[in-house]
């Protein structure tokens, strides 16, 4: 199977005519949830650390980046904005990619430089982003499970040099080599993963740079392996003990995988999301003071989180609070995660949240055909909450952004809201918002884009 050259040829050769127009507003969506997400990650100390990096090695001016007034050149914002959009468990995720975080931030930072229309850059959203979907679909999730790569790190390169070579205009032959290019860069580590390292936040950014500057590498002449996804030693023998290579291109243009994509409500891991959303519904039915909270079980059928990483009730880090479904359950009965900067690091010095992370219980319920559960799909949670002698139940199915109950653009408006407001007023968040809802119109991309800076 050439899988290499055929998704070239799709980048390549794809109009935004053969685009269905529900393919066009399922990546309206993605891209308004990449906006807020980068404006959550945009202050926090990680980001602020690779900020001041990228400060000290200085360069032209040619693109934006989130919150920052000053410009950077086009692989420096590429970093910086993925760093942003994946760094506070913000960003969407479907098919073990994350292409809101390694796709946008390439195709922002040459869409910005190129002057190039809105039907343009949705369009390279559009096909990165189903690339990016195929080869995570089919490396599988065993690359991470079983070798201990970080996924969207493994598979991020390629949708981002996708991104960049459509709008850089490569021919076929030109993003195949691109593709070769950017396998080189495929990397990232689960290791930061019983520490709470900062990695995570960077590998998403590093992964979105690597592959613009494998597209500008490419359209240069440089030169990398045509087979470097199929290959005996490409990605999928290197990376995955038990790759699914058919699945690269079965239906390509016809099946879109990228709408197949779980959006996170709330700035927390995806395991966290329906045990958030049954506690802010608890908490909007019933008065409840959470330090009179006796204890709290939480049965799910999503399979995911019986991993160690995500039930750890006293993480000792910003990164493990997100992931630990026990301590984020505290939080969300304490705080308002509906803003995300009510998750930041004092909570893990609360003594009250701390308190209550550890009265929480956590049972695996298999699923109604006891199979387990597709990544995204949410299953089924029931949070119960024991206090002042009441015993308080919430049930949940999908949430609102799971893969069977999709987030409409609406709902990711109130998202954007919730998430930007501390960098942007409301005007400039109308703007933006009218600016993404009809991309198409945009003659000039730029106009959306500069925004970003605040």
């Amino acid at each position: 199977m050439a899988i290499t050259r055929e998704l070239a040829d799709f980048v390549a050769s794809a109009s935004y005519e053969r685009l269905p127009q529900h393919v066009v507003d399922r990546v309206k969506v993605h891209a308004l949830d990449a906006f807020a997400s980068g404006f959550a990650g945009a202050r926090w100390p990680w980001t602020q650390m690779v900020i001041a990096m990228a400060t000290e090695q200085g360069g032209i001016a040619e693109a934006s980046a989130f919150g920052q007034q000053r410009g950077w050149n086009i692989s420096q914002a590429a970093l910086l904005n993925g760093v942003m959009i994946s760094g506070f468990e913000a960003d969407h995720s479907g098919h073990h990619s994350h292409t809101g975080a390694t796709v946008t931030p390439a195709a922002l930072a040459v869409a910005e430089r190129e002057r190039v229309s809105g039907r343009d850059l949705l369009t390279a959203l559009a096909l990165a982003s189903e690339v990016g979907c195929r080869i995570g679909v089919a490396q599988t999730r065993a690359v991470e499970d079983e070798r201990g790569f970080h996924n969207p790190g493994v598979n991020g390169p390629y949708s981002a040099s996708a991104a960049a070579g459509r709008l850089l205009g490569l021919d076929a032959e030109t993003q195949a080599r691109a593709f070769g290019i950017a396998g080189s860069h495929s990397a990232g580590l689960i290791e930061f993963a019983w520490t709470g390292a900062m990695t995570k936040r960077l590998h998403l950014g590093r992964a979105s740079q690597y592959g613009l500057e494998s597209a500008l590498l490419a359209a240069k002449g440089f030169t990398g392996p045509t087979t470097v996804i199929e290959g005996k030693y490409g990605m999928f023998n290197a990376f995955s003990p038990s790759p699914r290579p058919e699945r690269a291109l079965a239906g390509l243009g016809e099946v879109w995988l990228l709408e197949e994509t779980l959006i996170k409500p709330y700035a927390a891991h995806g395991v966290t999301q329906a045990v958030i959303t049954a506690a802010v519904d608890l908490k909007r039915k019933h008065e409840i003071d959470p330090e009179a909270v006796e204890r709290v079980t939480v049965a799910s059928t999503d399979h995911r989180v019986v991993l160690p990483r995500f039930l750890d009730p006293s993480p000792t880090n910003h990164l493990g609070a997100q992931c630990s479904l026990p301590f984020t359950t505290a939080v969300a009965l304490f705080r308002d995660l509906g803003d995300p900067m009510e998750y930041d690091a004092s909570a893990l010095d609360d003594a009250r949240i701390r308190a209550l992370a550890s009265r929480v219980t956590f049972e695996h319920r298999a699923g109604a055909d006891g199979q387990k559960l597709v990544e995204g799909t949410g299953g089924h949670l029931e949070l119960n909450v024991v206090a002042d002698g009441r015993t308080l139940t919430a049930e949940t199915g999908p949430h609102i952004g799971s893969i069977p109950n999709p987030a409409s653009f609406d709902d990711i408006e109130d998202k954007f809201h919730r998430f930007s407001r501390h960098l942007l007023d409301e005007p400039a968040r109308t703007q933006m918002v009218e600016r993404i809802r009809h991309l198409e119109n945009l003659s000039d991309a730029s106009e959306l884009i500069v925004g970003i800076r605040g």
